[in-house]
C-alpha cells in the first residue's frame, strides 16, 4: 500500500461501498476507466472540513489563534475555503438499499447505484497519489510553487451535531479567557507547563471535544442516513528547492530517513497559487464496477435500455429492494 495512503481498520479489503451516479458518468468508468474526484469545495454542503477550524480553536489556548492563520470570522472564512480548495474528496455509502439515497441522488428517477470494494478504492486512490506524487518533480521544477500530494486516507464519516459542538468548543475557550483574565488582575502568570501535574494533561486529553484530527472526517448528524466512507485526498503547494528533491532519495522503505517522509509533507500548506481543477479523472481499474442497480422507480423504457447497455458491456445488474410493493413478492396464499 502507498505510504501516503491511511485505510481506517474497521474497513476490511473485501467490505463493499455504494454511491448513486447517473448513467453517463457510470458509462464513462466503464468504457473510459476513469472516475471522478471533486474538489471539496464544490460540494453543497458549506461545512465540509470544518472540523479544522473547530480543531484549531479547541487548541488555541488563549483564543488568539496566533499562527493558525485567523483572527476573526473572516479570516476563519478564507482559511476555510483554502483547506476545502486543497482536497479532492469521493463519497460512498456503506448503504446499500436506502430510500433517502435514492430520493436525494436519483431526482430523475434514472441513476444507478454502482458498487464496489475497499481494495479497489484503495487501487484509485494510489493512481491519483501517484498523479500528485513529489517523485515526479524535477530540477526544473526549482523555485517554482509545486503541489503534491501530503496524505490520502479511506476511512468512515463521523456525525456529530456541528451547532454542539461549536457552542462546546467556544464556550470552553471563553471559560479559558476568563481564567486568564483573572490571573491578569491578581497579577499573576498562568502555570507553566512543567509545573503542572502530568493527570492534567490526561483529563484534558479525555474531554477533548473534537476527537478526531483528521481533516474532513466530519459531518453534521443531520447527514448521517448518508452512512458516508470517503476518500480524502490533501494536497499541499511548496516552493520547490533542493531540499525537497532530496526526500525523493527517502522513499524507499530501507532508506535510514523512510519515516520523516510523512511528517515532512503534512507540514506543506494550503494550495493557493497554483490553480487545480474542479473535476479530477482519475484511471481506476478495469473491474472497478462490481454490480450495478437501477433507480427501482425508473421508468420501463429507460430501464430496459440500461439494463441492455451494462449487460453488454459485461457489468451484472442487480435489483435494489427499494420502493418495492410487498404484495408483489408473495408466491403463497391463504387456501380457499
Amino acid at each position: 500500500m502507498n505510504f501516503q495512503l491511511e485505510v481506517d481498520p474497521t474497513l476490511s479489503e473485501d467490505s463493499t461501498v455504494y454511491r448513486i451516479v447517473d448513467f453517463f458518468s457510470a458509462a464513462q468508468i466503464v468504457l473510459n476507466n476513469k472516475f471522478m474526484f471533486s474538489r471539496a469545495d464544490t460540494f453543497p454542503d458549506k461545512n465540509e472540513g470544518i472540523d479544522r477550524l473547530l480543531t484549531q480553536l479547541e487548541v488555541s489556548g488563549a483564543g488568539s489563534c496566533g499562527g493558525m492563520g485567523w483572527t476573526d470570522r473572516e479570516t476563519a472564512k478564507k482559511s476555510h475555503r483554502l483547506t476545502q480548495k486543497s482536497h479532492y474528496i469521493s463519497c460512498w455509502s456503506r448503504a446499500c438499499n436506502s430510500v433517502a439515497m435514492w430520493s436525494l441522488y436519483s431526482q430523475d428517477f434514472a441513476s444507478v447505484r454502482i458498487s464496489t470494494k475497499i481494495t479497489k478504492l484503495k487501487a484509485l486512490t494510489g493512481n491519483i497519489i501517484d498523479e500528485y506524487s513529489f517523485l515526479r518533480l524535477r530540477e526544473e521544477d526549482l523555485n517554482k510553487s509545486v503541489v503534491v500530494c501530503v496524505e490520502a486516507r479511506i476511512a468512515p464519516v463521523d456525525y456529530k451535531s456541528l451547532d454542539v459542538l461549536s457552542s462546546r468548543v467556544q464556550r470552553r475557550l471563553k471559560a479559558f479567557r476568563r481564567i486568564k483574565d483573572r490571573y491578569l488582575r491578581e497579577g499573576k502568570e498562568l502555570p507553566k507547563p512543567g509545573s503542572i501535574p502530568p493527570k492534567y494533561f490526561e483529563r484534558k486529553k479525555q474531554r477533548q471535544i473534537i476527537k478526531s484530527l483528521k481533516m474532513f472526517s466530519l459531518k453534521d448528524n443531520s447527514f448521517e442516513h448518508e452512512k458516508e466512507v470517503r476518500i480524502v485526498v490533501r494536497l499541499g503547494e511548496e516552493p520547490c528547492d533542493e531540499e525537497l528533491l532530496a526526500l525523493q532519495g527517502f522513499i524507499e522503505t530501507e532508506h535510514p530517513y523512510h519515516s520523516l517522509i510523512k511528517s515532512d509533507l503534512a507540514l506543506f500548506g494550503s494550495v493557493k497559487n497554483c490553480n487545480l481543477q474542479e473535476k479530477e479523472f482519475v484511471n481506476c481499474p478495469n473491474d472497478f464496477i462490481e454490480n450495478i442497480a437501477i433507480d427501482p422507480r425508473c421508468p420501463a423504457h429507460k430501464e430496459d435500455f440500461m439494463r441492455n447497455w451494462f449487460q453488454d458491456h459485461g457489468i451484472k445488474v442487480v435489483k435494489s429492494n427499494c420502493f418495492g410493493y410487498i404484495p408483489d413478492s408473495f408466491d403463497v396464499f391463504p387456501s380457499k
